[in-house]
This record gives structure tokens, C-alpha cells and sequence, in this order.
């Protein structure tokens, strides 16, 4: 049995996350649901833990998704995984606070949930939404402080199908819904690199059910804020450099050291892959106060490479983080000297120098050929050549996918298509990757796939604000006026392959104003 943290053991019960003087992006699993003793305490003996933040983590999830529902999306084959991760956390809830919750059956798909610190009760079937009252995903996260994602595996591969995330540090759930676990981690720094995306892809597929695992991810918050997500930059991005000027006593108490504590579990029923994401937070003077923990975090600061801090949205404010823990206790902490090469970031497409060939064993074939230029007509010509030899070829040629007859004849020729046909879309880049997508989006898979990119110039941009994709002249890490709501937006390094549009938050100056 655990019992609820009062207030006064939020620093005992803190995840402290740095085993090391030294920190680099690890896979660090550990099996779950057994207590993790450190300098101060212990957490980590039940898989969802309650602390006395709960309602009122709970009332802001409530006010968050109300303001911005993209923040719950469910596609349609994940509904019985919602109601596999509702039914197994109501199970977890039941073990570990037995004397608060409950959950039981009352004979076939009947069920009776209990939560006296919520005073809720209710009955309700199991797959019948109309007896829950609500998506079964968002009622669970009504009844726990984590964050849910829920991952589909197919082909080998994760991809992050539904979820109600609310508390996100610096990232869109929204944009990254559809996605695969590789796309996703496209844009962090090192870890394809160094082999460690790959390998946690592959612990991940391994999973089994009544076998959860844990991880810990770590970053720096100002101020007790949760929802540090990218549609909200414009509310917290400026005080990355508020936090710049503040005097030493303000600077220990706004700055938190924000932990994810994340949990790793096959769903016994449906098999898809739970991801529970729940967020602690200490302010470095609290933190201080713990010697081993003061003494360590300063030395991970101060040694961290620049590109890790970069990601991580603490750069402007590390170097001072590390100086005042250091300057909290005896010990210097030297300057920290990086010598690792910094790589450019993986969260970019690829695009062939060259027209790839055709893949000869597709059914048919349609050739989409966009815009007007030369080398764009030059592929097409080639790949028409190829496949005509091949089986039944259609060649379609458009002008841009921003005119609506343009579109529309795409889509329609993307749903007279069988399955088996290869699509090969050559154009620039806006143009392709909005193809991209839409054969996606019309049940194309990456194999039946092939593009050619002409010219880089302009790209599709998701603005994270009016949350819709545009066509822009740009690049990543440029800034352009948003076409839809006239803010000046940052393009990011991370792209959608499904949703065909790189995604753009308000440039700091914006967020500044």
C-alpha cells in the first residue's frame, strides 16, 4: 500500500535524476514499481503515485484541455487501446491506495470505479462510451496527474497514435500525433549518433505486458509552470531571458529542476505500448539543500555540452544555474570544457541528390509531377519511361498544390488508386512534402513511396498558434510572418512526415512583445 505525500515530502519524494557527475542521453531503463532510494527519501514504489498537487494537477489538465483540445487526440484503431490503458491504471490506482480507490467488477463487461479523494463513483461498460461518459483516455487522466501517450506498433515500427498530454516540456503533442518513436526524436542532438534511439526503438518493440519499466528525463523550468509546450511558448519563452537579470535569491527560487518520471508498458489486451509521462519539479533552493544533490547538479550543468543545453532550452541560463548551486556550498566547480563535435540536427528530410529509380514490383504506377520546373519535368519524364515498362503508368501534372482544382484532382487520384501502386512525386519542396502526406493520409505506406525534391526553397509550416500548415518562403531555423495569424514564427528542425509541414513556434521577439 502507499500512502498520499503531504507537501512537506515533496523533496524526500523528488527524483533526483543524475546518477553521475556526468550526464548524456541513455536509454537508463530500470524496472518499475520498486522504491529508488536517495540522499533524501525514496520515490518510485507504485507505477502512478499521488502527492498533494493532485486536484489541483488535475483542475489545471481540465482547464488546459478546454482551452486547446489538441492536446487529447485518439485515432480510430487506438480505441481499444484507450480502454486497455483506462482499465489497467484504474487496476494500478486500486493496488497501491486501496484505501482511497477501488475498482470493481460486477460481472461481465460491467465495472465499478471508486476515487474518494475525487468523490467520484462510477458504473460503466467496458467499450461503451455512453456508460463512461467521456473518451476513455480523457476520463483516466482525469483520475491520474501523468500524461499518457499511447504507441501503435506496426512494420516494425512505434508510432504515437493517441494520448492527452498537457503538461509537454518545450514540444506538440498535437504535431507529433501519427508520428513514429524515430521521427519524433529526429530533431534531439546525439542520439541517433551514438546508437541510442535505435536501441531504445528496439527495448521498446521487446516489451512485454505485467513487465513495466522507467526512465527518468530531465530539463529546467522557470517558475512552477507545467505547461511548457510549444503552443504556449509565447507565455513562458521570455522568461528564458527575464531569468538573466533576476538577483541571486529570485534567480534559486524561479529556476526548477523539471524531472519526467516515465513509464514504459505493454498493454496485456491490445498490445500497444503505454507511455506515462508525470512531471516533479524543485526549485534550486530547495534542491541546495540536499548537499549531494547541490554538489552534483552543479557539476551536470557545468559540464554539459553546449548543443545538449541548446535542446534542452536552458542555454542563456545554464552557466548561472551551475555558478549558484556551486556558490550554495563549499565546493568550486570548474569550467566545464567540451570537446565532442557538434553534429547538425537529424530533424531534417533527407532528399535525394538524384531521381531514385522506380520500384518495378508495384502494381501500377502514378508519376505526379509539380510546378514548372526543368529538372522536375526531367524526372518525371524518367520515372514514366521506367515504370511504363514496368505495368500501368499515370503520369499527372499540376501546378501547385495551393489551388484548390490542383488539390482536388490529387486527392481524387490518390482514392482511385489499388493497393499495390507505387506514387513517385517530384517538385519542390512544399509541393512534395504536402503530397507526401496526403498519400498518407489516403492509406499509402512508406514503401510505396518514392520523391524527388527540385527546388528548397519554400516548405510547409504547421504554426503551433493557429494551429494550421502553410506554405512558406523559408527555412529551419529561420523566422517568417505566419501566413495565418501574422506572428512571427521560428521554423523548427522537426518535421511531420504524415502531416507534411515542419512545425514553427513565435520567434523570441514575438514571444518578448
Amino acid at each position: 500500500m502507499t500512502t498520499v505525500l503531504p507537501m512537506s515530502g515533496r523533496i524526500a519524494a523528488f527524483p533526483f535524476p543524475f546518477p553521475e557527475d556526468r550526464y548524456r542521453y541513455s536509454t537508463n531503463v530500470e524496472p518499475a514499481a520498486r522504491p529508488n532510494v536517495t540522499a533524501a527519501g525514496q520515490w518510485g514504489a507504485a507505477v502512478v503515485e499521488i502527492d498533494d498537487d493532485y486536484r489541483a494537477e488535475l483542475a489545471e489538465r481540465a482547464e488546459i484541455l478546454a482551452a486547446d483540445p489538441t492536446r487529447h487526440a485518439v485515432l480510430p484503431h487506438m480505441r481499444p487501446a484507450a480502454w486497455d490503458a483506462l482499465l489497467t491504471l484504474m487496476r494500478e490506482l486500486a493496488t497501491a491506495y486501496p484505501g482511497q480507490m477501488s475498482l470493481e467488477q460486477l460481472g461481465g463487461d460491467e465495472w465499478r470505479w471508486r476515487n474518494e479523494l475525487l468523490g467520484e463513483c462510477r458504473d460503466f461498460r467496458y467499450g461503451d462510451e455512453a456508460s463512461l461518459g467521456q473518451e476513455p483516455l480523457a476520463y483516466i487522466t482525469s483520475q491520474v496527474q501523468e500524461d499518457i501517450a499511447l504507441l501503435d506498433q506496426r512494420n516494425d515500427q512505434l508510432y504515437v497514435d493517441a494520448g492527452v498530454v498537457t503538461f509537454a516540456a518545450d514540444w506538440s503533442f498535437g504535431f507529433d500525433v501519427g508520428m513514429s518513436f524515430l521521427e519524433i526524436h529526429g530533431p534531439v542532438p546525439r542520439v541517433r549518433k551514438e546508437g541510442v534511439i535505435t536501441r531504445a526503438h528496439d527495448f521498446l518493440k521487446r516489451l512485454q505486458p505485467h513487465q513495466p519499466y522507467r526512465r527518468t528525463n530531465w530539463t529546467m523550468t522557470i517558475g512552477r509552470r507545467l505547461d511548457v509546450s510549444t503552443e504556449r511558448y509565447p507565455d513562458w519563452g521570455p522568461d528564458r531571458e527575464m531569468i538573466r537579470c533576476v538577483p541571486d535569491d529570485e534567480f534559486g527560487r524561479l529556476v526548477h529542476l523539471r524531472v519526467e518520471v516515465q513509464h514504459l508498458i505493454r498493454l496485456p489486451d491490445s498490445g500497444a505500448l503505454m507511455f506515462l509521462i508525470r512531471t516533479y519539479m524543485l526549485p534550486l533552493e530547495e534542491l541546495a539543500t540536499v548537499e549531494p544533490w547541490r554538489a552534483r547538479a552543479a557539476k551536470v550543468f557545468a559540464e554539459l555540452p553546449d548543443d545538449m543545453a541548446d535542446y534542452k532550452g536552458i542555454i542563456k541560463y545554464r552557466d548561472r544555474a551551475a555558478q549558484w548551486l556551486a556558490a550554495a556550498g563549499e565546493s568550486v566547480v570548474p569550467e566545464a570544457v567540451v570537446t565532442e563535435p557538434v553534429t547538425p540536427s537529424p530533424g531534417l528530410p533527407e532528399w535525394p541528390a538524384m531521381p531514385p529509380e522506380v520500384d518495378v514490383s508495384g502494381a501500377s504506377f502514378l508519376i505526379v509531377s509539380i510546378g514548372q520546373e526543368p529538372r522536375t519535368a526531367h524526372a518525371a519524364r524518367t520515372w514514366v519511361r521506367t515504370a511504363e515498362s514496368a505495368g500501368p503508368t499515370r503520369l499527372l501534372v499540376l501546378d501547385s498544390l495551393t489551388t484548390a482544382a490542383d488539390a482536388a484532382s490529387l486527392r481524387q487520384t490518390y482514392n482511385e488508386l489499388r493497393t499495390g501502386s507505387r506514387i513517385l512525386v517530384t517538385g519542390s519542396q512544399y509541393n512534395v512534402m504536402t503530397a507526401l502526406a496526403w498519400a498518407y493520409d489516403a492509406g499509402a505506406i512508406s514503401a510505396e513511396l518514392t520523391a524527388f525534391v527540385t527546388d528548397l526553397s519554400d516548405l510547409p509550416m504547421y504554426c503551433a498558434h493557429c494551429r494550421d500548415t502553410h506554405r512558406v518562403i523559408g527555412a529551419p531555423g529561420g523566422v517568417v510572418e505566419c501566413p495565418g495569424c501574422a506572428r512571427r514564427v521560428e521554423i523548427h528542425a522537426h518535421h511531420a512526415p504524415r502531416l507534411g509541414s515542419f512545425l514553427a513556434s513565435a520567434a523570441g521577439e514575438e514571444a518578448s512583445s
